[in-house]
Parts: structure tokens; sequence; C-alpha cells
């Protein structure tokens, strides 16, 4: 005689009215009547597969119960058909984007990839190294296989270019510059925030534009002076041969013919 498992003696009897349901039971089917007190699954212990409570979802909106039931029935909401009976029509995904959509979406992510591509790999930003610099110099490098050899500006784009060459800065705003001066972040290292930089402004590129159009004022009349005096001097040089050919033509005898 087989020893009988701790569990039978546990089991909670069948309530009054129970009958024996269909397996699985569907909420959504008016023939499948649960018991008023429900069936005895209803009572087991939690796990960690999500149960239904039990109740057939009020609201359409109950969608977590409706999640559940459908996936415990094995529902898939398929419209029956109409041309062949007991079957179902079989859903298909329909291109619903026109050819103009797609063209246009097409020639959209060209464009921008055809940008991105230019913009990193075949433009020269700046003399300086930046965030492009590396890109550019595979462009060529890939240039010089293709072709064999590059120009004098790609060469030393390539080869003799200087790392630590600096970016130039703009000069500040007479505005910012001014009020930099009025809180003391500028002239004074002692003072100087490390997040702001001590750059020029408007003013002093405008007075360095001066100076350097004196400097180069001075010299274009310096070499004027120059070219004059050398004027000068080749006169005076023509001048001093006339007269002497003219001095040894008077000294000559009038009885000499040669």
């Amino acid at each position: 005689m087989a020893k009988p498992d701790i569990d039978d003696y546990e089991r909670r009897p069948n309530p009054k009215g129970w009958v024996q349901p269909k397996a699985p039971y569907n909420p959504f089917d008016p023939s499948d009547q649960r018991p008023a007190e429900g069936y005895p699954s209803e009572f087991n212990s939690p796990s960690k597969l999500k149960q239904n409570t039990g109740f057939v979802a009020q609201d359409a909106t109950d969608f977590e119960k409706i999640r559940i039931d459908m996936k415990k029935l094995k529902y898939h909401p398929r419209p029956p058909s109409e041309l062949y009976p007991g079957r179902y029509k079989v859903l298909r995904k329909i291109n619903v984007q026109t050819p103009f959509k797609r063209g246009a979406n097409i020639t959209a992510k060209g464009t921008m990839w055809g940008v991105v591509i230019f913009g990193v790999f075949f433009y020269k930003w700046n003399d300086h190294e930046n965030i492009f610099a590396p890109f550019r110099r595979i462009q060529l490098k890939v240039k010089e296989l293709a072709f064999g050899e590059l120009n004098i500006d790609d060469y030393n784009d390539l080869y003799n270019y200087k790392k630590d060459l600096p970016i130039p800065q703009k000069p500040l705003p007479s505005i910012m510059y001014e009020k930099n001066v009025e809180e003391h972040l500028v002239g004074e290292d002692t003072k100087n925030d490390e997040f702001i930089k001590d750059r020029f402004g408007n003013k002093h590129v405008v007075q360095a534009e001066h100076v350097k159009q004196k400097e180069e004022e001075g010299m274009l009349k310096a070499m004027d002076i120059a070219e004059r005096e050398l004027q000068i001097k080749k006169l005076k040089e023509e001048l001093s041969s006339t007269t002497q050919i003219n001095s040894s033509k008077e000294s000559k005898p009038f009885w000499k013919v040669w």
C-alpha cells in the first residue's frame, strides 16, 4: 500500500457547488461557469510567475489582467476569415510608405552622412591640432597610397605638422574685457581665476593694428627716401660725366683734328 502524501491530508476539500473545470479556465467563455467560491488553484501560494486574481477584467483598460489571461489561454487576436470558414485571416505587414517618402528619407540620410563624412575626413578646418586632425591624416594617407604622391601642403599636414602649435584665441569684446578688469581677473596672475582665460580685448587689437600700420608707414617712407637718394646719386653721376666730356672737348686745340 502506497504511503499517502502529506499534501493529501492538508488539502482543502472542494467547496459546495464545485464542478470539474475546463482546463485552463477561460474567463471569456460564457459556458465555462466559475463556482461562486472559486477554484482551489486560486488559493495557491504566490510564486515568481504572475497569476491572475481570478476576477474577469471589468474594464477594457485593465491591460494587466487581460494580458495574463490571454497568455494563459494562448489566444492570439486573429480575425476570422470570410472566405474560408473555421480559419483566420493572415495579418501581414504592409509597407505604407510612398515612393516619395522613401526617396525623401534616403536623400535626407544620404545628405546628412555625406556632410558628416566630408566634414570629418575631407575638410581642412585649420592649421592647428584639433579633434578632426587624425581623421584628415587618415584621408591623406589613403590619398598617398592611392595616388602615390601628395602636394606640398598635404605632405606638410601629414608629416611636418606641429603638435604644440597653439590655437589662436579670439579677442574678447570690450564689455567683457572691462567687466573682467573690474572683477580683477586681468593682469594679475595671483588673482586670476584658473577657469577664466586672460584674453586680450578688441581695443588691444585696434592698438596693435595701429602700431603695425605706423611701422609699415615708416618702412615705406624709408624705402621712398632711399629710392630718392639713389635717383639723386645717379643724376649726380650722370651730370659729372657730362661735364667731364664737355670740358675735354673745350680744352682741345683748334688745329688738332683727331
